[in-house]
């Protein structure tokens, strides 16, 4: 288990600090499932298991207060900044998997709502760094367009066809969901420890996210309510990534089943967030005194009071991460055993390129050292096997199901391991949107391995090792 090294906290807790009440949460959170950013379409639920299965979570801050959860609403001229941190290899205490850079993959909010499908308008920011709780503002609101500095930004509203789910019953009690967004061909690069290095400063080392809404008012009430996480007193620091544990959250209405929600709280996420009100509404139209949803605090941190007393002041946020975006190759990585021809022959897999999710370039994956003059083919699937290929020294290295490539002719001289067998699976995936795990989305695992004919063997053909490999933007 990593324990990780906290950040200094250069604000103190009472500086510029508000409390502010939630609202109880009464109803059950719901999965609404994985939103895929790219063909602005829902991921089919047999394939969002694999999808989370394939990113590795590198924020988590999913916990909830143990004595009841609540929720606050987003007024339509204020705007909400939370923060936390990946860890970088200059961490003393880095995880084994960490990279000064990740290239996020997917993100997971979680909001409660009274309003109908189709009026869901949400703008959510991510920054490298700026500081905890707004660092250095003292007050002072934020006034430019965040889309302009912000290093990714998602507007869910009329241009994605208002994707996010809201209340299938509007107007009565609150529906409270959980979003997945897959980013596919719009993952981005976020410095790990804000810049690439721990400084083991608050400002320098911890990055931030802004949550804006356009989404109508209910009543009286904002038509959207985020809801608050954290909560150290249930999991480690940065519990639920990497190689930390994850905690466990007991409270009824996080449960998908009848065992208590594994959950995580967020690396050096602070105990208060940065409300932004500057009557200039990003998301809406209110401005000066129409601008009821506001606080009469202003601009500033706020917080509920204190935790353990009272819940952590943060919010829910999962990043996963297709691993570091200075270097995505693909992570090929052999396993299995390659059987052996009765030419002697030990056919072995390889690639070349980069595996693209959007199908760019060229990536060959080749079996080289086949025996000359077979025919034989690529095949992939999404599970890793060894099973011995009848009495044959071969093992099925890849489980069903499995997707065939084309198949061709090795090439080579008849008798020697001279032959290849490659196909080009960028193209590939190109031409077949229909194939297996399409589609395909930055960070999915895939695992190949290749069939060629070999008459004398006990089953008549022979298999090579596998080649695991890890989708790339």
């Amino acid at each position: 288990m990593t324990v990780l090294l906290p950040v200094l906290t250069l604000i103190a807790a009472s500086a510029q600090q508000y409390v502010e009440p939630g609202i109880p949460v009464t109803g059950e959170l719901v999965d609404a499932g994985v939103f895929n950013w790219t063909t602005k379409s829902w991921v089919q639920p047999d394939r969002v298991a694999r999808l989370r299965a394939a990113s590795l979570t590198v924020y988590n801050n999913t916990c909830t207060y143990t004595s009841g959860n609540n929720y606050d609403g987003i007024g339509l001229c204020t705007t909400f900044f939370d923060e936390g941190r990946i860890p970088s290899t200059s961490d003393p205490l880095a995880p084994p998997a960490a990279s000064d850079d990740n290239l996020i993959s997917s993100f997971e909010i979680a909001y409660c709502t009274r309003n109908a499908n189709g009026t869901i308008d949400l703008k959510v920011g991510f920054y490298n760094n700026w500081g905890g709780c707004m660092s250095g503002m003292a007050g002072t609101p934020w006034t430019g367009t965040l889309s302009s500095v912000a290093t990714a930004y998602f507007d869910f509203g009329a241009a994605a066809g208002f994707p996010l789910p809201g209340d299938p019953v509007p107007g009565g009690s609150y529906q409270c969901n959980k979003v997945t967004i897959a980013l596919g061909n719009s993952a981005f690069c976020l410095a790990s420890d804000g810049e690439g290095f721990y400084d083991n400063q608050v400002q320098l080392d911890v990055f931030a996210w802004s949550v804006e809404s356009n989404t109508p008012a209910s009543g009286s009430a904002p038509g959207i309510n985020l809801i608050r996480a954290g909560e150290p007193s249930l999991s480690p620091r940065g519990g639920c990534t990497y190689n930390i544990p994850c905690g466990s959250d007991p409270t009824p209405w996080t449960q998908f089943g009848p065992t208590p929600q594994n959950c995580g709280h967020g690396l050096d996420t602070e105990d208060h967030w940065w409300m932004n009100v500057d009557n200039e509404p990003w998301g809406g139209g209110q401005t000066g005194s129409t601008c009821t949803t506001a606080p009469t605090g202003g601009s500033g941190c706020y917080w509920f009071g204190g935790n353990p007393g009272n819940p952590f002041a943060s919010y829910w946020l999962v990043l996963g991460s297709a691993g570091s975006c200075s270097g995505c190759n693909g992570l090929p990585l052999p396993y299995c055993t390659s059987g052996t021809s009765t030419s002697g022959c030990n056919a072995t897999m390889t690639m070349t390129g980069v595996p693209s999710a959007a199908n760019t370039g060229v990536c060959n994956i080749t079996a080289t050292n086949v025996d000359g003059q077979k025919t034989g083919l690529i095949f992939y699937g999404m599970t890793q096997v060894a099973v011995q290929w009848g009495t044959s020294s071969s093992f099925l290295c890849v489980k069903a199901p499995t997707q065939r490539t084309p198949a061709s002719n090795s090439g080579g001289n008849a008798g020697q391991c001279n032959g290849t067998i490659s196909t080009n699976i960028n193209a590939f995936f190109a031409a077949n949107p229909g194939a297996l795990g399409q589609p395909l989305s930055a960070g999915q695992v895939l695992n190949f391995q290749c069939w060629y004919r070999d008459p004398p063997s006990p089953k008549t053909t022979n298999l090579s090792n596998g080649l695991s490999i890890t989708m790339c933007p």
